[in-house]
């Protein structure tokens, strides 16, 4: 009897199904549209069967793992052993996924003396570092807050003169969105004129999926610390000359979670020590799983 598996539509086109105790040859039928579902590809595979007497053991071991890259990280990038028996990658996933980041950059009067340009350059070297599917949008707010603007990975953003007061809540709280949205506070803190109150602007980002990071050129704002806490962001706190370095650390750590899979071989039963190395330069392998029991 036919059995309906599922549609795979993005890659890496995977389906998991389950075909239960049964010990029968199984036979696997995909079929593959493209070129605007005008063409189509069909490929048939037949498993053997298996006897009572038989095992089959297939373990695909899943390492959740942080790592810091100054570079888009690749499976080739890593190497893994199992009781120091080498393993192959199967697959290597960046598990934060697409998402949408906003730098809110502070150009109110006391931003001043080279801060605002030193924000946006900072922001045209760090950006390159995102995803390719990721959005990345502009906004400026002094006492007035400027609606999101696309900006694109090096664009040279043009020097702003700064000027006003700041309204700081009023900023973050204007891109409150579902999406999953990383907002990047560039400020030396304080608020003077949002009309929002902390309480309110702290309630209307709490219950999204934002994640609000603040580097501060000054004294940390209670809001900004609050924001962060509610948020599952970080709050650092830089001057003019090391705002790249610290615009550069705090993106390269929201890339530093990956999950990578391999299929486990030439190991017996009981405890398994996993170790991951770096293939190349510029990789620090924050923490990754140790190891695992197997039967």
């Amino acid at each position: 009897m036919a059995c309906w598996a599922g549609v795979a539509r993005k890659a890496p086109y995977r389906i998991a199904h389950d075909f239960g105790t049964s010990l029968a040859a199984h036979e696997i039928k995909a079929k593959m549209w493209s070129n605007g579902f005008r063409n189509s590809d069909e490929v048939t595979i037949r498993t053997a069967a298996i006897t009572a007497g038989e095992t089959m053991n297939i373990d695909i071991v899943e390492v959740p793992m942080r790592v810091r890259s100054t570079q888009p990280l690749r499976a080739s990038d890593l190497r893994v052993t199992e009781n120091g028996v080498a393993q192959t990658i199967r697959e290597l996933r960046a598990d934060r996924g697409a998402a949408r980041f906003v730098f809110i950059v502070d150009r109110s009067l006391s931003m001043g003396d080279g801060k605002l340009d030193a924000a946006l350059r900072a922001i045209t070297s760090a950006s390159p570092l995102l995803r390719s599917d990721d959005r990345i949008e502009l906004v400026l707010f002094n006492h007035n807050v400027t609606k999101p603007r696309p900006i694109r990975r090096g664009e040279q953003l043009p020097s702003i003169a700064t000027s006003g007061g700041t309204s700081l809540r009023d900023a973050v709280a204007s891109i409150v969105t579902r999406e999953r949205t990383y907002a990047i506070v560039i400020t030396d803190g304080g608020d003077r004129n949002s009309a929002i109150s902390e309480s309110d602007a702290l309630h209307a980002i709490s219950n999204t999926k934002m994640i609000v990071d603040s580097i501060v050129l000054g004294d940390t704002s209670s809001f900004l610390r609050a924001a962060a806490r509610n948020t599952g962001g970080t709050v650092v706190t830089a001057a003019a000359s090391t705002l790249p370095h610290a615009l550069h650390a705090l993106l390269v750590d929201i890339n530093s979670r990956y999950t990578l899979d391999y299929q486990s071989h030439d190991n017996g039963p009981g405890w398994r020590t996993i170790a991951i190395t770096p293939q190349r330069r510029g990789i620090e392998i924050v923490n990754a799983r140790k190891g695992y029991y197997a039967r």
